[in-house]
């Protein structure tokens, strides 16, 4: 793919799938020069990461890089002779493109294990060591399914600092230390493509938002623990967010300054811990 555009011979590109990573290689061929048609089924863009208001922003973004975006359109398969040249639409259109580009979900590569006795689901089942079923054997990145940080649930979380961090566990754990891994985040973020946008965790309990313009806070909370957020525009908190999300820390008495513009670490000392000699908040 890449050669064919250096060379010329790659002008517009169709990508099925407007999740994370879909919408991510739109960004990367549009910065390329390529004319770009992102189809996505569902009707908004990331459905799984982003709720409809901080989608509906991020959507924007998207096509301010002069993207086509399609949404509700379904695929029904490619079409082509000697190589895929076209999608067929569920709707009857075709669509040519010099490019077609697959972005439709995760689905770990086991088929080589078939046999082998290491115990697998949707990816390889792994203890809190990151150990499968067999002696000395581990899995880590996007072939394993290892638990969520916040609520346990086994899940393939295929994003590159989840695989850093279980390669890390896992080669403690060959030397003999006996690490355990703390779990996955569910965390994405499209800053370094130009689009200040990041989402983490779950979207469901009560819900802290601000929105001025094109930026947007938005955090979930149950038992008033943040259990998610999604961020566009100003995105500095995201930092303390995830600190708070993942140390669960009670946050009931800053509940009314969380969403605000200039919450942040600053923020928290100048207008909470003026007068004090530790921060329990993030102990």
């Amino acid at each position: 793919m890449v050669k064919e555009i250096h060379e010329g011979h790659a002008h517009n590109a169709i990508i099925i799938g407007a999740g994370f990573i879909g919408v991510e290689i739109a960004l990367l061929l549009s910065n390329l020069g390529l004319r770009i048609t992102l189809l996505e089924m569902d009707n908004r863009v990331m459905p799984r990461r982003l709720d409809v208001e901080t989608a509906e922003i991020t959507l924007g973004m998207i096509e301010a890089y002069n993207i086509d975006v399609r949404l509700g359109t379904k695929v029904r398969g490619f079409l082509g002779d000697s190589r895929a040249d076209s999608v067929e639409l569920e709707s009857g259109e075709t669509l040519k493109a010099d490019l077609l580009v697959a972005a439709t979900g995760v689905r770990p590569n086991i088929e080589l294990l078939k046999g082998s006795g290491i115990q697998t689901n949707w990816g390889v089942l792994v203890d809190e060591y990151l150990h499968t079923n067999i002696p000395d054997i581990y899995a880590v990145g996007d072939v394993v399914e290892a638990p969520n940080r916040l609520t346990g649930e086994q899940y393939v979380h295929a994003i590159f600092p989840n695989a850093i961090a279980q390669g890390r566990v896992a080669a403690y754990n060959m030397l003999g230390w006996n690490v355990p891994y703390e779990g996955a985040e569910n965390m994405n973020s499209l800053k370094h493509l130009g689009i200040p946008v990041i989402a983490a965790g779950r979207m469901e309990g009560e819900i802290l938002c601000f929105r001025q313009d094109n930026n947007l806070r938005k955090l979930y909370l149950l038992d008033n623990r943040i259990v998610g957020f999604q961020l566009v525009g100003n995105i500095k908190a995201a930092g303390i967010y995830r600190t708070l999300m993942n140390k669960k820390v009670d946050v009931k008495h800053i509940k009314a300054f969380l969403v605000e513009p200039n919450f942040g670490m600053g923020y928290l000392y100048q207008n909470l811990y003026s007068s004090a000699t530790t921060y329990p908040i993030l102990q």
